[in-house]
């Protein structure tokens, strides 16, 4: 009786872990490269770092093919939104 409540209380333990670590990150926002400070800039790269860090290990434990689909479409969108901004800002920066 014992081992099967230990039993019990650790898969529901790891269980609830394991959800955790499998939490949907959040998208970040991305500055307005037209207004944006070179500041605003170094901290969307490091925000947008991150989101890709915690979007690929949800990816290692998601089991929906369909939340899998919708993660790496956001990836997508926002690495491309990204660099659409890095690139408008450095070509603001290279004319003024």
């Amino acid at each position: 009786m014992i081992k099967a409540t230990a039993f019990v209380l650790s898969t529901v333990l790891f269980s609830g872990l394991t959800h955790a670590a499998c939490a949907k990150p959040e998208a970040p926002v991305l500055p307005d490269a037209s207004t944006a400070v070179t500041a605003q800039m170094v901290k969307a790269k490091n925000d947008v770092q991150a989101y890709m860090t915690g979007a690929n290990a949800y990816l290692e434990c998601v089991s929906n093919d369909k939340k899998h689909n919708r993660m790496v479409k956001s990836m997508k969108k926002i690495g491309k939104e990204f660099n659409v901004a890095v690139r408008s800002y450095k070509e603001r920066m290279a004319n003024s």
